[in-house]
């Protein structure tokens, strides 16, 4: 399919996401970019909270709901594909700029019937190590077929960049991420005794932190077993949960019915994580999938060392035995043990976490957007 080259310089990018909360968290900075760089953007995605009406207004961002499902199979996408196609006929855009999975999928449907060049930034393939062969193979077929129609497809761990560099796309890049915004943190002294109080922590504790949302794939029942396994053999430690979710009211359940309700805070979504992670001393992560982990990398700027499962995005980010510890998502055992040994080992936590500040560099919003602008320029966009 011939796509002619288009500038972003006074071009129109249609921007879609499957979900408000991915712009909101990740991509206002790239936007300005885009912006910076003479463009103008329209942001397609599903309203799932607060971020879609503050993008709107805090940020002044053209946002336009169209429903979505993080689910490739649900109808809601198809009328969602036939909704994007009507606003591309309206409003005529230049380029399509589509990120995660359903998102890329649309855009990239869009992008083909009318002939647009298409940015895909890939957040996490489908397929990937540990799923059903099945699943794999029909979400791989569906991505490998779409590269066809992606004048830049963005992949941002080992394992995505090594299974879609050979498709037939213009071009296939890897960067580190999508930017940690260290400069949003502040770094400010404040009184940790005082906010471990505020928290509902005693001073003595000692804290394991979990930062993601409650979904599936985030494992949350695996990781509160081996809390409540752990809390057999210790009374010093406490267990932080940050976030929301549909699961959010059942883990709630699930720990009381562990017995371990009254060690387990489950603070919801918070605005001060950069004050909880200084307060922690390990972070704890044991999804099933990820593209890459921005929970981690955080934790990494904050210098605390990371127990994590063995999966894609995961083992890109955590050197394992020097920035943490890597288990299997499923091996209780496994997580018990290496929760243990850097809860008896402050030196050792200390030893990772500085490892961790160092080797966090290279994933800063400076430096990806770097590399999103020599991405541009390579595709001739710039």
């Amino acid at each position: 399919m011939e796509v002619k080259d288009i500038k972003l310089k006074d071009s129109k990018i249609l921007l879609i996401c499957t979900t408000d909360n991915m712009i909101w968290q990740f991509l206002l900075p790239h936007i300005k970019d885009l912006q910076e760089y003479g463009a103008t953007v329209d942001c397609v995605c599903s309203k799932t909270g607060f971020w879609f009406d503050e993008l709107k207004t805090k940020y002044g961002l053209n946002m336009i709901e169209v429903p979505m499902e993080r689910s490739p199979l649900k109808l809601v996408n198809l009328k969602a594909y036939k909704k994007v196609k009507e606003l591309q006929k309206q409003n005529k855009y230049d380029i399509v700029y589509c990120q995660q999975p359903v998102g890329g999928m649309i855009g990239r449907f869009v992008g083909k019937k009318f002939k647009l060049p298409v940015i895909y930034t890939a957040h996490g393939f489908f397929f990937f190590k540990g799923n059903s062969k099945l699943k794999n193979f029909i979400f791989k077929s569906a991505e490998k077929y779409m590269a066809k129609f992606t004048t830049a497809l963005i992949t941002m761990n080992d394992e995505d960049f090594n299974a879609c560099k050979d498709w037939k796309c213009k071009q296939t890049f890897k960067i580190n991420g999508i930017g940690v915004d260290q400069t949003k943190y502040d770094n400010s002294e404040f009184d940790k005794l005082a906010f471990k109080k505020e928290l509902g922590l005693n001073e003595d504790d000692k804290v394991i932190l979990s930062v993601s949302e409650f979904i599936k794939r985030k494992n949350y029942p695996t990781m509160l077993q081996s809390f409540a396994k752990l809390c057999k053999t210790r009374n010093d430690v406490k267990y932080v949960l940050c976030g929301t979710g549909i699961l959010f009211e059942e883990m709630k359940a699930y720990a009381k019915q562990l017995g371990i309700e009254d060690k387990v805070l489950f603070l919801g979504y918070r605005k001060d994580i950069n004050k909880i992670m200084q307060v922690s001393d390990i972070f704890f992560h044991q999804s099933f999938q990820e593209g890459l982990t921005m929970g981690i990398m955080e934790a990494m700027h904050f210098a605390m060392p990371v127990i994590t499962s063995n999966v894609r995005g995961n083992v890109d980010l955590i050197d394992n035995g020097k920035g943490g510890i890597i288990t299997e998502c499923d091996d209780i055992e496994a997580q018990v043990a290496a929760l243990s040994k850097l809860l008896d080992d402050k030196t050792l936590r200390e030893q990772m976490g500085q490892f961790n500040v160092k080797n966090v560099e290279k994933y800063y919003l400076d430096n990806v957007r770097a590399e999103l602008k020599e991405i541009y320029q390579k595709i001739n966009m710039l």
